[in-house]
């Protein structure tokens, strides 16, 4: 087994056909906004001859992308009529745990896992959905459906006239150079079949958007570091794809387009700031497979497992536990050699000054801030926080620049502790940006200049119309030095 053997991704080929659609709004084929209907036309005219069908024309690409739609989750598979099905839930026969017996007419006649049945046709899809009432309306409670991504596939193969697999060939495989990646089983010897029974060669036929991608840990590795380096799409489309779309019943989960997102707090020893882990997971019999991006360390993980899908849980756990503390301390680092330190004007003149330092908890914070010889980090705390409550002015990366060698932070002001945790609204969570302006340009941003070794030597205040200078220090220097040793091992055995 190396890094180019071939498992099946199953449901992370989601993530593939939302990138799909994004790209071809982006070529102007389509908009996240349109109805289902319009890329899948044969919709319309079950709609027309049956009423309570779902409601097609209020279900969009983002809607279904979104796990919104509020149609099945499948057809064909996991149905009761399957053999396979009863197998999982130790029973022989449905009648015999008190259902009643069925005509024919109504088991499906495709996707299941019978000997000699055939994964389903287009048609075979679409008169399916029609047996199907949809268990919500349209954008009401997010529900996972594997049909919502089958109809994806049909809406690409729509627009663009290929097959699905071409499409995802041309237009991601291809351009990120992902040679092992297909639609197409690989050979046996390229494989990691696993010895329990399993899906290697389970042809999905229609459900390949939703679940029917080979490919390798370098490829997918190598489509991870593309999403993040926002290789395919403008910075703009990105972030936006990394919202989350709907709520879930769980305080730390929520749907994206297609992301589960995940939130926790119990990362970091030393810190109850949240990290917010966007994964995609997949499961065939067999195979179990989980991509985590965390956009915040500019990360990516994949994990893929043929066997025990318990395995995928533990490693997933295991390397987040402690990857994450280390790549936190280098991120620190990081800041504190680019950016901490003291800023002062080389006008002897103007009294003013800026400290900045990187706080465990808290990030990059400012210490002292000094216009014309007036305190001005104690009048900001006083302006942005006039009951006098404990807190700190924290610094948030803006992603955005003013020229060459440039980085755009913005100044926050955060409570050190939250107001009375009994009431129900507690609107100290809303922490505001620029807030404060002066003469029509804002009083809390700071720009600084790198040089060539991407290190801060300027940084400017636009509202004070103040240009200031790094000054060297000791702590600085150390920190520039350390940033340069080698990193120590974590420690992972594979």
């Amino acid at each position: 087994m190396s890094d180019q053997s071939y498992f099946r991704i199953a449901s992370i080929s989601k993530v593939f056909t939302v990138l799909a659609i994004l790209l071809q709004e982006k070529a102007g084929n389509c908009s996240l906004r349109d109805p289902i209907s319009r890329h899948v036309p044969e919709l319309n005219e079950r709609a027309a001859a049956d009423p309570y069908t779902a409601e097609w024309d209020s279900i969009t690409l983002e809607t279904l992308a979104s796990q919104l739609s509020g149609i099945s989750r499948e057809y064909g598979q996991c149905d009761l009529t399957d053999p396979l099905t009863d197998r999982v839930y130790l029973f022989d026969d449905p009648v015999d745990i008190g259902l009643p017996p069925v005509d024919d007419s109504d088991v499906p006649p495709c996707g299941r896992n019978r000997p000699g049945t055939r994964s389903c046709s287009r048609k075979e899809i679409l008169d399916g959905l029609m047996k199907l009432p949809p268990p919500f309306e349209p954008n009401y409670k997010a529900t996972y459906s594997n049909l919502a991504f089958v109809l994806l596939g049909f809406a690409l193969e729509h627009m663009t006239g290929l097959e699905y697999a071409d499409v995802v060939r041309s237009s991601i495989f291809d351009p990120l150079g992902m040679e092992r990646a297909s639609l197409a089983r690989p050979p046996d010897t390229e494989g990691i079949i696993p010895s329990l029974p399993n899906d290697w060669n389970v042809d999905v036929g229609t459900y390949g958007s939703t679940g029917g991608i080979y490919t390798t840990a370098s490829d997918l590795a190598l489509f991870a570091r593309s999403v993040l380096a926002k290789k395919l799409l403008d910075t703009t489309t990105t972030n936006a794809w990394f919202h989350p779309r709907s709520f879930s019943p769980s305080w730390s989960f929520a749907y994206g387009m297609p992301w589960e997102i995940f939130r926790t707090s119990d990362l970091l020893p030393d810190s109850d700031r949240i990290q917010t882990i966007f994964t995609k997971g997949g499961a065939l019999n067999g195979y179990y497979s989980q991509l985590l991006l965390i956009p915040e360390y500019n990360l990516g993980l994949v994990v893929l497992v043929a066997g025990d899908g318990d395995a995928t849980r533990w490693l997933r756990e295991k390397v987040l536990k402690l990857l994450i503390p280390v790549v936190e301390q280098i991120a620190r680092d990081q800041a504190a050699s680019k950016l901490s330190g003291s800023y002062m004007s080389n006008d002897a003149t103007i009294n003013s000054s800026t400290t900045f330092e990187v706080s465990g908890s808290r990030g990059l914070v400012l210490t002292s801030w000094l216009s014309n010889g007036t305190d001005f980090l104690a009048q900001y705390g006083d302006m942005s926080n006039p009951k006098r409550k404990r807190g700190h002015v924290q610094l948030t990366p803006s992603n955005v620049s003013r020229g060459k060698n440039s980085e755009v932070w913005r100044a926050a002001y955060v409570l050190d502790e939250l107001l009375p945790s009994d009431e129900i609204v507690n609107a100290n969570l809303i922490v505001d940006v620029d807030i404060f302006s002066y003469a029509s340009r804002s009083l809390e941003e700071f720009v600084f200049e790198l040089d060539d070794s991407g290190r801060a030597i300027k940084v400017t205040l636009p509202g004070f119309r103040i240009t200031l200078d790094r000054q060297a220090d000791r702590e600085t220097l150390d920190a520039f030095v350390r940033l340069r040793e080698p990193m120590k091992p974590l420690g992972l055995t594979y």
